[in-house]
């Protein structure tokens, strides 16, 4: 017994099609031939006052005009007259789901039809109906016919998979792609949501995610409203079910932004790109990999490891394979052993190249049907493979479908993905249908096959740990985040330090003074060399100005400098408030690296880490995660940046404390999430150590 409320959407026994029509240039003419020729069993009441009967069924002059029970409404009339629909469905207690096709609406961005949309979402909301759309195709159910879209070329096949969209073309391109398949592929559930009055592309996510009859979720996104809800939704989906995003969108964030290194790194889309990694989302990149993907989750469900062996018996192919593999940064070639080296030497014809590089076999064209088996089997049995891609274009000596179906077999084995990339095109149809008539993906190239590899291996990582929560997320604004807030300023440089150290951020030995005096007891208690830095709100960047003095060696350097800074950055900014400065000893030594964050409006404080210094922005080696941080999501983030192999030490240099580096990312994470006035963090120059790290500047803006 199902029981959630887009049931009614999904799952109706009857439903009423307005303006339906006798004409296939209509667009509700299809929803009603769609749900006739796809089998749905339910009642179907066509409505058009200027029709008796439509497609052979009893047609009805308005919703008022039907007595008995209706379920769905499909709407498809111009946008002016929707709304006297709704009127009339106000009248009813039966209406439990509706889906507008008509376009017209808010996505117009005409005041009044904007206002036409929001009526009749209200209307909905009173009366318990679910919404999709309005200017949407609807959904597809291939469990029991309901169709209500007109995308073209879509056959409803029933499948394992579920596709939503922002996009009611490519959503339904993505459905033809998977039907054109060696073995066509279906579906379960598909929907597009149009202007999301009211049921969102994160419901269709969850609905999906909640459905025993769908082992995976593709889906083309433009946008989500709120970011967090996306993450926390999937990330209790990915625990248990591959979920692949193709997002389009590359924009930038506003202007505030440039105020800091970390704002002017982050773009909306890498902070998309960084979210869906932590929640457990495969994004990729256009129509055919996510087609590929699809394809390969459904035939293997899941992978091991990330250990792959290519097999070839065409040399360029194979290289262009496993450069394609390696340059994913997801796979890496089996490591196999010597008794499996010695093996496929034995077995393979004596011109083979085995292993070179380990884990790449070419097993030369001279391989015949026992060759490869024989060859597959060993890589197989190997315990350092976790899959295989197998590559082939046999002669025509040599009958394709002879060798596969000695591969099927041998395949079915062992419980190991093995893909193989036979190639488009006529003479490798007929095998090609085989082996997925079998249960073994084929793919038309092998960069496909070495993208759908690592596409499974991102989505096997995913299943069995939740990913992402978001936190209690309760404020708690720190007494100077608080102040300065009030003050309509952003926090001084030693008022961001201290900040960092309530929050068990270690920021070294530092003072603030306000005169030449000031500064010369302080440098003496401190300790030389020093750093002289001016404290001003309007110095966001210090080294822009000069604002920054340093190896002073004694107290009357120090004091004469302290007038010398001052006069200096006053005569290139005459309206900076000068609050003193703050003085901090001489750091030498350690890999220099950035740490910040930065509020994004999807996703909440963002937080970043990268390789610092004065080229940050234009070394752009930088990764981001969505606050709150867990211990591993800061390792993964360190890891994916050029500055990991720094701190890891290079050219006999001693590696760095990337313990301290993780725990200053999750304290950022939880320092953010209770300060949600802070905009942005900018902590730039970190140095890493041996033994701890060093906070050399620190900049928080407040919004």
């Amino acid at each position: 017994m199902r029981a959630h409320d887009l049931d009614c959407l999904f799952y109706p026994d009857s439903v009423a099609v307005v303006g339906a029509s006798n004409h296939p240039s209509k667009a509700s003419y299809h929803v009603i031939h769609n749900m006739l020729k796809d089998g749905y069993k339910g009642r179907i009441y066509p409505i058009n006052p200027k029709e008796s009967e439509v497609q052979g069924l009893k047609c009805y002059p308005a919703l008022k005009d039907i007595h008995e029970k209706v379920d769905l409404l499909v709407i498809g009339i111009g946008a002016k007259f929707v709304r006297e629909v709704f009127y009339q469905a106000q009248e009813r207690d039966d209406i439990k789901g509706a889906i507008i096709i008509s376009a017209g609406f808010a996505e117009t961005a005409i005041p009044e039809r904007v206002a036409w949309q929001k009526e009749i979402a209200e209307i909905c909301r009173e009366k318990g109906i679910r919404l999709f759309g309005p200017n949407c195709n609807g959904i597809m159910n291939a469990e029991n016919g309901i169709n209500t879209s007109f995308a073209p070329g879509v056959k409803m096949r029933l499948g394992n998979a579920a596709y939503f969209s922002q996009s009611g073309a490519l959503g339904g391109t993505l459905v033809v792609f998977a039907g054109e398949q060696p073995v066509p592929m279906g579906f379960n559930k598909w929907a597009h949501m149009g202007n999301m009055s009211d049921v969102t592309n994160i419901e269709v996510l969850r609905y999906f995610g909640s459905d025993d009859a769908i082992d995976a979720i593709a889906g083309y996104m433009e946008s989500v409203r709120d970011g967090r809800e996306l993450m926390e939704t999937a990330a209790q989906i990915t625990c248990k079910k591959p979920v692949l995003v193709l997002k389009v969108g590359r924009t930038e964030l506003g202007s505030r932004a440039a105020q800091s290194h970390t704002g002017s790194l982050a773009g909306s889309d890498a902070i998309y790109e960084s979210a869906f990694k932590q929640c457990g989302i495969v994004r990729v990149q256009d129509v055919e990999e996510l087609t590929n993907a699809m394809k390969a989750i459904s035939f293997c469900k899941k992978m091991k490891g990330n250990r792959v062996a290519v097999l070839t018996e065409a040399g360029g192919p194979g290289i262009i394979c496993m450069d394609a593999l390696v340059a994913g940064g997801v796979a890496e070639l089996a490591p196999m052993s010597e008794a499996t080296r010695d093996r496929l030497v034995e077995c393979l014809p004596e011109m083979a190249m085995v292993c070179k590089p380990n884990g790449y076999v070419d097993m030369s064209a001279a391989a015949m049907e026992k060759e490869h088996e024989e060859a597959l089997r060993a890589v197989l049995e190997d315990d350092q493979t976790d899959g295989v891609i197998m590559i082939s274009l046999p002669p025509t000596f040599l009958p394709a479908l002879e060798v596969v179906k000695g591969l099927v077999p041998v395949i079915k084995a062992y419980q190991k993905p093995v893909f193989l990339c036979l190639f488009k095109g006529e003479a490798m149809a007929e095998a090609r249908a085989y082996l997925e008539e079998n249960g073994i993906p084929t793919f038309d190239t092998p960069n496909q096959a070495a993208q759908a590899m690592g596409d499974l291996i991102r989505a096997s990582r995913n299943l069995g740990e939740v990913r992402f929560t978001r936190g209690s997320e309760a404020e708690n604004p720190h007494p100077l985040v608080k102040q300065a807030h009030e003050e309509g300023r952003n926090l001084l440089e030693p008022e961001a330090m201290n900040l960092l150290r309530d929050y068990g951020i270690p920021v070294g030995k530092f003072g603030w003074a306000k005169s030449r005096a000031e500064a010369g007891k302080l440098a003496d208690e401190i300790g030389y060399p020093l750093v002289m830095k001016i404290v001003s709100p309007q110095i966001i960047h210090k080294s822009d100005y000069g604002a920054v003095k340093l190896n002073l060696q004694n107290r009357t350097q120090v004091e004469e400098e302290y007038d010398k800074l001052i006069a200096h950055v006053l005569s290139l900014k005459p309206d900076a408030e000068m609050k003193g400065v703050i003085l901090a000893p001489m750091v030498n030594g350690g890999v220099e690296v950035i740490a910040g964050m930065v509020k994004d409006p999807q996703f909440g404080p963002s937080i970043m880490f990268g390789s610092g210094g004065i080229l940050v922005e234009l070394l752009k080696d930088v990764s981001f995660r969505i606050a709150p941080l867990r211990e591993q999501d800061a390792e993964d983030m360190i890891r994916e940046t050029k500055a990991y192999k720094m701190l890891c030490g290079m050219r006999g240099d001693s590696p760095k404390d990337i313990g301290a580096m993780v725990n200053l990312l999750v304290s950022l994470g939880r320092l953010a999430a209770e300060n949600p006035m802070i905009q942005e963090i900018d902590l730039n120059p970190v140095k890493a150590q041996e033994q701890g790290i060093n906070i050399l500047d620190a900049r928080i803006i407040i919004g």
